[in-house]
């Protein structure tokens, strides 16, 4: 695997729990003061059902047929919005509501079944909109009711002259005359005609059947304001998941052991909470007793490697490389392993700092360089409690002495270091850093790699590239500076080991106040500051 999978949106969310509650919060109260500010937004409806004119062509109507009472409706809708419905309604209204403030407020459309009117009006408040709608409908029905009334008139007025055509061509003294007789049912149906205009513009009316009056649909400003939170809630929940999930998604950090195992695919040794200053001091002095995840480490290594060399690397400086490998060591040799710990952090000599090598002209670099036998660079470091391991220390660093290193003599050192000891720890920088101790990578059993807490997925994944390249294969990972969890053992700490405040560190990293002159180093490890002692020699491979 060589990418971590998508965020989960929970996940996320919680992650970035701080930022998301505050976008939340910007959101309902953005919400909450539009709708504040705004008001309530109320309208008000009425319906208006219309007469089906009883016959064609009397009040100038045509209803004959279904689609043309519905084509007839949607002409009333239009009716009612026009100048003149509204200037009557305006008029209603003691002119407090002028024409062009009523087309923007008052809208009309056909029902879905086409039987009625529906009228709409938006006038800021349930109060306002009501009003209005009945200045309408009333203005409407007004309207409507003067052209019935227009039209039947109209008819009234055409059917007279016809009559009065009639009557001016019948010849006066000429009852037996046959435009006489003629003109008798002429005039009756005239009449008929009239007294039928008159009926059905009666009974027409305005045209309106009856009418719904306005009712408000609308709500209070606090109803505004308690729906428009609930939005801005949804809402801010919505744009804040999308934000964290984002951001997880772009911040591909190992955020824990989780994280790390599902970024690499490979196996988690232990986990290293965050310690405190005087944890931190006791853990980095020498002869300490391990903490219990190095414990579980060691013993994971053995298992896995039998007798072998790990590496110990970082993905970064600062990762606990170097603490990491002396409390292995420590751990191992405590178990009855014969352990030999190297420092090949030419640069740094972090973990040579720890052990009271710094100064030791023989070590790694010696070696490299072939200046010096692997046993003349040996030292024994007592652990107390008649427990002891051995150490190769980085040695003399020079810039010009990298250029001298020689992989075969580096392969050949690890080839005997396997065969001499039960386990071999090497603490050294990742290769991008150190290139000059390639070599070991190659030749080793295998390489613990050191991941601090919140450390970038692109700098674990290319030193595993980088190790892949080189030919060595992973063992597993430590991860280092976890949170603390309330179910975890910790360990007793001593008074003599309290030191000034700092923070595990990897390779290159000391304590405040811990730099030490030649003079000031205690080296328990060198035979030669004990009286009458020898060099040792190299120890031999337990049978």
């Amino acid at each position: 695997m060589e990418e971590q999978p998508s965020p989960k949106i929970l996940d996320a969310l919680w992650r970035y729990r701080w930022t998301s509650l505050a976008i939340v919060a910007l959101v309902v109260l953005a919400s909450a003061l539009a709708a504040w500010l705004l008001g309530g937004t109320s309208s008000a409806g009425a319906r208006i059902v219309l007469k089906a004119p009883d016959k064609a062509g009397v009040v100038g109507v045509d209803a004959s047929s279904e689609t043309a009472f519905v084509r007839y409706v949607n002409q009333r809708a239009l009716f009612l919005v026009s100048d003149r419905v509204l200037s009557g309604a305006s008029a209603n209204l003691a002119g407090a509501v002028p024409v062009d403030v009523l087309r923007d407020e008052v809208t009309a459309k056909a029902s879905d079944n086409g039987e009625s009117i529906m009228v709409t009006v938006n006038a800021g408040d349930s109060d306002s909109s009501a009003s209005i709608a009945d200045a309408v409908t009333k203005a409407y029905q007004a309207e409507s009711r003067a052209d019935v009334k227009a039209a039947e008139q109209k008819t009234l007025d055409t059917l007279a002259a016809r009559r009065r055509d009639v009557l001016a061509s019948v010849p006066p003294d000429k009852g037996a005359d046959p435009n006489t007789l003629a003109a008798g049912p002429t005039l009756g149906d005239l009449d008929k005609q009239a007294t039928q205009a008159r009926v059905a513009a009666e009974q027409f009316g305005d045209g309106v059947s009856f009418v719904d009056k306005a009712v408000a649909d609308g709500t209070s400003v606090l109803g505004t304001v308690a729906r428009d939170l609930a939005i801005g809630f949804v809402v801010g929940l919505l744009v804040a998941g999308a934000v964290a999930w984002v951001r997880a998604d772009r911040d591909r950090r190992m955020r824990d052991s989780d994280d790390l195992t599902a970024a690499t695919g490979e196996p988690v040794l232990a986990e290293i909470e965050l310690l405190a200053e005087p944890e931190l001091a006791a853990v980095r002095e020498v002869g300490s007793h391990p903490l219990w995840p190095y414990q579980f480490a060691a013993s994971s290594l053995r298992t896995s490697v039998e007798r072998g060399v790990v590496v110990v690397t970082a993905s970064a400086p600062g990762d606990g490389s170097t603490t990491s490998t002396l409390q292995m060591a420590t751990a191992a040799a405590r178990s009855g392993a014969r352990v030999l710990v190297v420092d090949a952090s030419v640069r740094t000599h972090g973990l040579s700092d720890l052990l009271g090598l710094r100064y030791d002209p023989k070590g790694l670099t010696s070696i490299a360089v072939g200046a010096a036998r692997m046993d003349e660079c040996t030292r024994v470091v007592d652990l107390g409690d008649r427990v002891a391991l051995w150490a190769i220390p980085a040695g003399q660093y020079q810039e010009a002495t990298l250029d001298h290193f020689r992989s075969s003599l580096l392969q050949a050192a690890v080839v005997a270091m396997r065969s001499a000891y039960d386990l071999v720890l090497i603490d050294t920088a990742s290769p991008s850093i150190a290139p000059e101790v390639t070599p070991v990578i190659k030749e080793s059993d295998g390489v613990v790699v050191v991941v601090r807490r919140d450390r970038e997925a692109r700098l674990v994944h290319r030193l595993r590239e980088q190790i892949r390249l080189l030919g060595g294969q992973i063992t597993g990972y430590l991860f280092t500076f976890a949170r603390p969890q309330p179910d975890t053992p910790h360990r007793a700490v001593s008074a003599r080991s309290r030191q000034p405040m700092v923070q595990q560190g990897g390779a290159g990293q000391q304590h405040r106040g811990q730099q030490q002159s030649p003079a000031q180093q205690t080296v328990p490890a060198q035979p030669a500051v004990h009286k009458g002692q020898q060099q040792p020699k190299q120890p031999q491979k337990q049978q």
